[in-house]
């Protein structure tokens, strides 16, 4: 409950400002993925201020974002507005329970899941396996862990606990790229389905 109120606490004061990962340009792995499939249903969890969100609406996805921050899901509301899109921006912890009456064909994670402490992380997964559709596809980029001993970041041990309920498809492994072109810490990109008759 504690790292939870830091977490939180932590990620509030920075949307106060402008977060360093906020580029406000989606990833080519996203619009990649956006080009090459049919509009569905769409949740993006960790949303931020709803760039993702916008440019999944810009492609025919019925979309729906979620954000334990109050202020980034005001942003993420009021960038949908402007931009003319529609879709639904929740607060909450995607790490609790949520009453998401919808099953979605993509669920997008951009930073969200590399954060959650260990016992939050279970928690999550079970919300992914509940939320994604037969078929569906998790799309998620996360940072790799520094050394052994980190907590922080995308795990062999989280890969073994997702392929319990998803198949991989593809993983791609590089660097972080921040905003001025410096290299950042190692990060993951992965996509994982799951199967038709799970």
């Amino acid at each position: 409950m504690l790292e939870t109120l830091k977490r939180w606490l932590h990620f509030t004061s920075l949307y106060f400002g402008r977060p360093r990962w906020d580029t406000g340009i989606s990833p080519l792995e996203l619009v990649d993925f956006l080009e090459s499939n049919p509009a569905g249903r769409a949740l993006d969890v960790g949303c931020g201020t709803g760039t993702n969100l916008v440019t999944m609406a810009g492609y025919g996805w019925d979309v729906t974002g979620v954000d334990m921050i109050p202020i980034a899901v005001i942003k993420a509301r009021s960038k949908l507005k402007m931009k003319g899109q529609t879709g639904k921006v929740i607060w909450g912890d995607v790490s609790q329970p949520l009453k998401l009456r919808e099953k979605f064909d993509l669920i997008l994670d951009m930073g969200c899941y590399h954060s959650l402490s260990l016992q939050d992380r279970e928690s999550y997964r079970g919300n992914i396996q509940r939320w994604l559709q037969p078929e569906g596809t998790y799309l998620i980029y996360a940072h790799l862990p520094k050394d052994l001993a980190s907590t922080h970041g995308f795990r062999d041990a989280d890969l073994c606990a997702f392929s319990t309920f998803l198949l991989l498809d593809w993983r791609q492994q590089n660097p972080e790229t921040r905003s001025d072109g410096s290299l950042g810490r190692p990060s993951v990109w992965m996509k994982f389905h799951r199967a038709k008759d799970d």
